[in-house]
């Protein structure tokens, strides 16, 4: 009986074999068949066009690689015209205020406050980590730093991919900015929507501010600098919310800050003594509660600026106010035209 039993077990086991063989067999039949007709179509298109290249033919496979070459402040670059892996040593937040992600950013740039809630899926590649870099395996790589004074890290930077150098506060405003990265990522109606949308809100923050503020009143911007112990004021540009105050506000800077600051040096260390040459009606005032480790005995100064005595002055946030990018400008505009009217009604 057994016997009976492992003959037939044996016997399916045949049938079953002899099944699949003929299924395969049927199928590379379809399939030649189907290329025979596929390549037929091929020849007939390439005879029809008389033109089509090898580019051409693998066209999907190839759509990634397209490259075209921009002008950049460190020289022409041919670059990828669509990257979808682009890793930035600067510049988060304008890429991702043109709805392009990147697959990695540094580690300070992540601890961005403002855009916590944008950041999920983008990879922490440390203080320029080159090997963190290397496996994102990025076709474009974006970097802030200093062709002058960084030349070996964008010299790194290169061997691994195509390299976008734009020095921090290259810039003059934010117009040029967005318009500048929008020409280089084919997002040129995405930058124009965002900064009229900046617009709106400058307008509408200068609206807010109008019937607490006249022409004549001056607006000082300062700060104290902990690292060197210095004292300094800021102009229209990218630091400390100066663009904010000067060119989207248009708050009046004082004299002496207007006709040597204003449009000419970003920042000026000043002594003690002519710090009131530069303050004005109200003071804008970074990282104010160090000034009495920084002054010490010379905090007597500050106490007798009109601004100071008139409790006009306004502590600026840093984690806000030191950042120099689209989305920090956005909420610095609002910021200041807050504290200006509650500093007001509340008088």
């Amino acid at each position: 009986m057994q016997t009976q039993r492992r003959g037939l077990h044996i016997f399916k086991i045949v049938i079953l074999m002899m099944l699949v063989l003929m299924l395969a067999a049927c199928g590379s039949t379809t399939n030649t068949a189907a290329t025979e007709q596929g390549n037929e179509a091929d020849t007939s298109t390439v005879a029809a066009s008389g033109e089509q290249t090898d580019g051409e033919a693998n066209s999907s496979e190839e759509a990634g690689k397209e490259t075209h070459i921009i002008d950049t402040p460190n020289g022409k670059l041919e670059l990828p015209v669509h990257p979808q892996r682009i890793v930035v040593d600067g510049y988060l937040p304008n890429m991702l205020a043109l709805g392009i992600k990147p697959v990695g950013a540094t580690r300070w740039e992540l601890e961005n406050k403002v855009i916590q809630d944008q950041i999920e899926g983008i990879a922490d590649i440390g203080e320029r980590s080159l090997e963190s870099i290397l496996e994102l395996e990025p076709d474009l790589i974006i970097t802030w730093v200093n062709p002058a004074a960084d030349a070996q890290i964008i010299e790194q930077y290169e061997k691994i991919a195509p390299t976008l150098v734009i020095p921090y506060n290259h810039f003059p405003d934010i117009h040029e900015n967005m318009r500048y990265f929008g020409s280089v990522f084919d997002k040129e109606v995405e930058a124009e929507e965002w900064l009229t949308g900046l617009d709106q809100v400058a307008a509408d923050a200068r609206e807010q501010i109008s019937p607490y503020i006249t022409p004549e009143d001056t607006f000082a911007l300062m700060g104290v600098f902990v690292a060197d112990k210095n004292f300094y004021v800021y102009g229209n540009g990218g630091y400390r919310g100066g663009e904010a105050i000067y060119t989207h506000l248009k708050l009046n800077p004082p004299e002496k800050q207007r006709n040597e600051i204003i449009g000419k040096e970003t920042n000026r260390q000043i002594s003690y003594e002519v710090v009131g040459d530069y303050a004005g009606d109200y003071i804008f005032l970074d990282q104010g509660e160090m000034l009495p480790e920084v002054w010490g005995s010379n905090e007597g100064v500050w106490k007798t600026l009109d601004a100071v005595k008139n409790n006009r002055v306004f502590q600026l946030d840093p984690d806000l106010f030191w950042g120099n990018d689209p989305i920090s400008l956005k909420l610095q505009i609002q910021e200041i035209a807050k504290m200006i009217v509650e500093r007001e009604q509340s008088k």
